[in-house]
């Protein structure tokens, strides 16, 4: 396997620890986040733009740590630990 595909995996592995972490102990899920954004972009991976909040390295779960507001063809992420606003369009 390549070195890319690897850290691919791996960091898909990080995204859902902190999910699965978040309940028991939000640090340690920002802390598994902070690594899966270090390994992705040392090895340019993509890790998506609703996964995470790029303020505050919170993992995003709708309803705990994300509030989503839909107005106008625009999703609007709402981090609920910072306050950061994400706008997404989106067609109907």
């Amino acid at each position: 396997m390549d070195a890319q595909k690897i850290a691919k995996e791996r960091c898909e592995k990080l995204l859902r620890m902190a999910r699965e972490a978040y309940a028991s102990d939000p640090a340690l899920a920002k802390r598994y986040v902070f690594l899966a954004r270090k390994l992705s972009m040392r090895h340019r991976i993509s890790l998506g733009n609703a996964a995470y909040c790029k303020k505050c390295n919170t993992v995003f779960i709708p309803g705990a740590t994300l509030k989503v507001r839909i107005a106008k063809g625009i999703r609007l992420n709402i981090c609920l630990s910072c306050g950061l606003t994400r706008r997404i369009p989106f067609k109907h």
